[in-house]
């Protein structure tokens, strides 16, 4: 799930429309995890946060399905900062595992670490980044990028694993390497511009020099859920989900099939 967009408690029509349709597709589907990518809340809209999170929570509750979850730059636009959101993931009952977590500038980034059911061998490390929100200079960049701490927590990560994985890596600001993917050879929508940073603080050459991750996943552009290629890793959106914002692609969720060598993606709409 991407961009889920709730606002203010009680919620309205449209925040409630979102969570049928969240609802619907859990009920009606498998998965083994949900990965929400940021933009959850409309912060600067929102003075009790955690009213609005726990009609999310308490949906998710209801389902036997581990969840993880990342921050967008919508979600600490008001008074709570990034802290106190994450504090209140407590109340889910199902909190994924979080492995190698590390906390900088009220950023956490981590790694999900997925096994094979009947061998119990390590196949997956799901890298997520807290892409953050604003850089401190709008004449230089509207958003944050991933900082040379994150960076460096990538590096020293990685080179932890030493099996060979197939690895796959969440944010909710894409890189700015989306923006070199062919939009003549992408699959799914590609309607609106990419809205990364405008500096590249180098990330993606770090992915590429270690080829492990192959495949990346981000929110935040509503008119995009496509997928591409660039320098043989998979560039992809999810797809909006929340009713509550801009965009025209029908709302939904993402099902990303992962297997030990490869990635099958799949828009389940509500």
């Amino acid at each position: 799930m991407t961009d889920i967009h709730l606002g203010e408690y009680p919620l309205t029509e449209n925040d409630l429309k979102t969570l049928a349709g969240i609802k619907k597709v859990l009920s009606e589907n498998t998965f083994d995890l949900i990965m929400i990518t940021g933009d959850l809340i409309w912060g600067k809209e929102n003075e009790a946060p955690r009213d609005s999170l726990k009609e999310l929570y308490d949906l998710l509750n209801t389902f036997d399905v581990p969840v993880a979850i990342t921050y967008g730059n919508h979600d600490t636009e008001g008074m709570y900062n990034r802290k106190y959101l994450r504090d209140f993931e407590s109340h889910l009952k199902h909190l994924a595992v979080r492995d190698n977590r590390y906390i900088v500038n009220d950023r956490e980034n981590y790694t999900l670490n997925i096994f094979d059911e009947e061998t119990d061998k390590l196949v997956n490390v799901l890298y997520v980044w807290d892409s953050g929100d604003y850089f401190k200079d709008p004449k230089v960049s509207q958003y944050a990028a991933i900082g040379r701490h994150q960076i460096d927590w990538y590096i020293e990560t990685s080179k932890k694993y030493s099996n060979r994985t197939f690895d796959v890596g969440f944010m909710h600001i894409p890189l700015p390497e989306y923006k070199e993917v062919d939009k003549e050879q992408v699959s799914g929508s590609y309607d609106e511009k990419v809205c990364s940073a405008d500096i590249n603080s180098g990330l993606f050459y770090e992915i590429v020099n270690f080829g492990k991750i192959k495949a990346l996943f981000a929110g935040h552009d509503h008119d995009n859920n496509f997928s591409g290629t660039w320098n043989n890793v998979s560039l992809n959106y999810g797809n909006v989900t929340g009713y509550n914002t801009y965009g025209h692609l029908e709302r939904g969720v993402l099902q990303i099939d992962l297997y030990n060598d490869k990635i099958e993606r799949k828009i389940i709409n509500f």
